[in-house]
């Protein structure tokens, strides 16, 4: 039963953490001046930084990727967070597939599920790795005292299916093949003896 249950939450880590690497809301900030009616803010993620500025006689946004050369000396931090995630997101999918195939097609006698789980954890601190390098990167330290900007849902996603991987190899870890089967074995029948008197 720990295998089925480690397989749909590493199946459901999986397709979180690839929503979170994917959407570019990993941090958001913005600036409002009211006396101007003026605003300006950005969102970006470990792929994408978007801005936008809003002001009585213009409005627009723009979007750039981090391999512009202009960003990326500047982006060091959120490279590596990339990568990491990237990494985790590659060995969920692959626990995800050996768990599933191990699970349905256990032998009779054996659930090796061992290999699925020790990915999973190893996926789940990668995952929650990445966060930490994401949030300790210079440039979110610098836009902290400068905006108002906070922490949006591909971080958290992230961070959800860091714990949901671990959690998943941990059951992956304890799984044994399921007493179920044992007792829906069908019993042989005992030879019957006859008693002569």
């Amino acid at each position: 039963m720990n295998a089925k249950i480690a397989v749909v939450l590493s199946v459901i880590a999986c397709v979180i953490n690839i929503i979170g690497l994917a959407i570019p809301y990993w941090r958001t900030c913005s600036m409002k001046l009211k006396l101007f009616d003026f605003s300006a803010g950005s969102n970006y993620g470990l792929w994408i930084f978007c801005g936008y500025v809003d002001a009585p006689n213009r409005s627009f946004r723009i979007c750039s990727a981090y391999d512009h050369p202009e960003i990326t000396s500047s982006t060091n931090g959120i490279l590596q967070a990339r990568y990491i995630e990237l990494v985790a997101s590659i060995l969920v999918v692959c626990s995800t597939i050996m768990g599933l195939h191990q699970t349905v097609s256990h032998t009779p006698k054996v659930l090796y599920t061992k290999p699925s789980g020790v990915m999973c954890i190893i996926a789940g601190i990668l995952a929650l790795v990445g966060c930490i390098v994401f949030a300790t990167s210079s440039v979110i330290q610098l836009q902290v005292s400068t905006h108002a900007c906070h922490y949006h849902a591909g971080f958290a996603l992230c961070i959800v299916a860091g714990v949901m991987s671990l959690v998943s190899g941990v059951l992956y870890m304890l799984a044994r093949k399921n007493t179920q089967d044992y007792y829906n074995t069908p019993l042989t029948p005992l030879p019957s003896y006859s008693h002569d008197g």
